[in-house]
């Protein structure tokens, strides 16, 4: 009965949900031809625009000089969106704050019969630009996520989209999903609708372009062969297509779904209400949306064209901290991680000058520049960018009284793009310290003296006897955690003016122990959860030796761009759950 209760809760939510997909009707006069299954017209400001890309995720045609277009579909996935042209914007509602830009639109008849959907653009100047990069904001309605979202990170989206609205440069988000969190849509009466409607009651600031993650697939779909399409379609009536294009200035976005959702059986798997399996998933491209995507690069003439790819999970990352040697989250047909079959996909970019994935999923902050490993040349324009997530780790550190950690003890945040014109930087900001901070240094001997003199630390370490103890690190040690790091960053640390040797090493951060793991095992008394004994060690650790415990360092880290950032860090510095 309760299932029962709250899926009709939902469909009512649903129903009543403000819908961002276009409701223009142009007064030119179409006719489907013969065949033709969906046709309609593009416009700006009332005037037909040519060349316009239109797709239902299978074919795409373009406009012809009347701004029309016909298609000749099956409708599989219910739904028809443009890709916008540089120098124009999709319209957003103005009267519900809804940020979902209206570039597609609901396919409402049957498969046979002809329906007419038309598109209005407006023409804007973006050829300089910013776009926030977002991902895994998991709101479900617990740990009170919602006031932090509210309180948190939305004012910290304001104040980077401000910075720039004040100097008249555009900015515009895309999301790389997780945005809800399917194990309790029906627990909690949280789905990915509400998500939109979360971000219609904050205002959202800008233009927001989605895909979708695992969670926002609905888990209360039984396994079949056709689970991964028949769960996305909450999503798809939300937020419209699964995979699309648009371009901004001088860059082609492409948004993919690489989930794949199946949701097998499984007794064993913790379930929320209404769960019908494990929610597992696999990570790759379907056959459908490559054949799409091949259609859609050819439609960029110029290869000097920035790509940028935004999908939930990442392509690559390199195996070892400050290694070479790629490693992939894509999966093979045995469900095993391969980079066969993620190459495949890197090779429909190879004629490009610059690819850039972003994407999310890990909450961990990974910049990875494929051309490092040599042993793949395809891959030599390439950037992964996976992104850390909004949430952190779920929400939860903030919620016991932390810092707005993730589980690599980087900060939750989101990441900003400045595209001026095809030139591509960025940077990430932090839900706590915003973009002027990069990096956090720890006094070990002091983190090695709270370890000692904490009941709470000495308990969960005995109870998990592989974790760090801090009691061996070598004396007058500084750790510091660039949490964006790259190659191309450059450290220095200065002591009385000399530069002290760094060594790059990963480490289990301290403060995200004290953080997450206290909270989750001493305060809950359940004192061994096995998984905790697990080490996370935080790749983008530093570490120097200083001459004595109270020397001042000064630390000064610089990005690829030239930016630096600096602390002056009088030591003795003491270690905290909120230590800055």
């Amino acid at each position: 009965m309760k299932r029962l209760f709250n899926l009709l809760t939902l469909l009512v939510l649903a129903a009543t949900s403000v819908s961002a997909q276009s409701t223009y009707t142009s007064t030119a006069k179409v006719s489907p031809k013969r065949g033709t299954t969906i046709y309609g017209v593009v416009e700006c400001d009332g005037k037909p625009l040519q060349g316009v890309a239109v797709s239902d995720g299978y074919q795409i045609v373009l406009t012809d000089k009347k701004g029309t277009y016909q298609l000749q579909s099956a409708k599989r996935n219910g739904n028809v969106f443009i890709t916008i042209p540089s120098g124009y914007e999709a319209p957003t509602s103005t009267e519900t704050f809804d940020p979902v830009p209206q570039f597609w639109a609901h396919l409402t008849a049957d498969s046979a019969t002809p329906e007419r959907h038309d598109f209005t653009l407006k023409a804007v100047n973006n050829r300089n630009h910013v776009m926030l990069a977002i991902t895994d904001i998991h709101l479900s309605n617990q740990l009170g996520d919602l006031d932090q979202f509210n309180n948190v990170v939305m004012p910290r989206i304001r104040e980077e989209v401000e910075k720039y609205r004040k100097q008249g440069i555009p900015v515009y988000t895309m999301c790389m999903g997780d945005s809800s969190f399917d194990l309790f849509w029906y627990d909690f009466l949280f789905d990915i609708a509400d998500f939109r409607e979360t971000l219609r009651q904050n205002k959202y600031p800008t233009t927001m372009f989605h895909t979708m993650g695992n969670h926002d697939n609905d888990g209360a779909t039984p396994q079949s062969e056709q689970t991964d399409f028949e769960a996305t379609a909450a999503y798809r009536k939300a937020f419209g297509p699964t995979y699309y294009s648009f371009n901004i200035g001088g860059v082609h976005y492409i948004m993919l779904d690489n989930i794949f959702y199946h949701n097998e059986p499984n007794p064993k798997a913790k379930k929320g209400g209404g769960m019908a399996g494990a929610r597992n998933h696999t990570s790759g491209i379907s056959a459908e949306q490559v054949e799409w995507l091949k259609k859609d690069l050819a439609l960029v003439a110029d290869k000097s064209t920035p790509i940028v790819v935004g999908m939930h999970c990442p392509v690559y990352r390199f195996r070892k901290p400050g290694g070479t040697e790629l490693m992939t989250y894509f999966h093979n047909a045995e469900r095993k991680r391969d980079l066969a079959p993620a190459l495949e996909f890197s090779s429909l970019f190879k004629e490009f000058e610059q690819v850039h994935y972003v994407s999310g999923h890990t909450h961990k902050l990974y910049t990875t520049r494929c051309k490092l490993d040599t042993s793949h040349p395809v891959l030599a324009n390439t950037i992964d960018h996976n992104v850390g997530g909004i949430c952190g780790a779920w929400w939860f550190t903030g919620a016991h009284g932390g810092l707005h950690l993730a589980p690599d003890g980087a900060p939750a945040g989101f990441k900003v793009f400045t595209m001026n014109d095809r030139n591509i930087e960025w940077y990430y900001t932090s839900a706590n310290d915003g973009a002027q901070k990069q990096f956090r240094a720890f006094d070990l001997n002091e983190v090695s003296k709270y370890y000692a003199a904490s009941g709470e630390i000495q308990v969960f370490l005995k109870n998990h006897d592989k974790r760090t103890k801090f009691s061996d690190i070598k004396p007058n040690r500084v750790a510091i955690h660039i949490w964006d790091w790259d190659p191309e960053w450059k450290i220095s640390v200065k002591e009385n003016g000399k530069e002290l040797p760094v060594v790059h090493r990963a480490m289990e951060n301290p403060q995200y122990t004290l953080s997450y793991y206290i909270p989750k095992t001493v305060w809950r008394r359940d004192l061994f959860v096995p998984r905790y004994n697990n080490v996370e060690r935080s790749a983008h650790m530093f570490h120097v030796t200083a001459s004595a415990p109270d020397t001042t360092l000064e630390i000064t880290v610089t990005d690829p761009f030239g930016r630096t950032y600096t602390e002056i860090m009088e030591r003795p510095k003491a270690f905290s759950k909120l230590m800055r």
